[in-house]
């Protein structure tokens, strides 16, 4: 399915690993660690934008590169702007949508307005470069739909990884669809 958005990495996209997550790892967070991606698996994804890593992430995140698309956020989360992330997995979207499963969820996101869903995946995306320490160490975000994102309401969800680095921002994967 790399296909389907039409995107390409390219060297030129290329940039270094944030210092931040490079900071955060030095504090030596407490992290299983089947979550922590290897040094090599770091590297590569910090020359990814955030659609790139969607796209490549071994079909963890199917549901999510449909409603992106469905959504017309490809360009938005593919340019250079830094986003925070928090991406829902694929059994995210089968949990909220009461899916049979990952094929039934993607029809019920092609189904859906591409307005209500460009909200619903907006309010998964705020500014600038947040890493774990960051996300976790504040009382909520403003996120790009306008609405508020809390801290309560981001751990409810479950965050399954953190601190995946993007040539455009930061990607943690949540447990759940955030609901605006």
């Amino acid at each position: 399915s790399h296909g389907l958005l039409g995107v390409t990495a390219c060297s030129s996209a290329s940039s270094p690993v944030a210092p931040e997550s490079e900071a955060v790892k030095a504090q030596g967070r407490a992290e299983p660690a089947q979550q922590r991606p290897s040094q090599a698996t770091e590297a590569k994804r910090g020359a990814l934008s955030i659609v790139e890593i969607v796209l490549q992430d071994d079909g963890e995140f199917d549901v999510l590169q449909a409603a992106v698309v469905r959504a017309g956020l490809v360009d938005v989360l593919n340019g250079n702007q830094q986003y925070t992330v928090f991406a829902p997995t694929d059994l995210a979207f089968v949990t909220t949508l009461a899916a049979a499963d990952e094929a039934a969820a993607i029809a019920a996101v092609n189904a859906m307005s591409p307005e209500a869903l460009k909200n619903i995946l907006l309010y998964h995306v705020t500014n600038g470069r947040r890493n774990s320490a960051s996300v976790l160490g504040a009382p909520g975000y403003q996120m790009l739909n306008g609405d508020r994102l809390t801290r309560a309401t981001l751990t409810a969800a479950g965050i399954a990884q953190t601190d995946i680095s993007a040539s455009n921002g930061i990607v943690h994967v949540i447990n759940a669809v955030l609901l605006p």
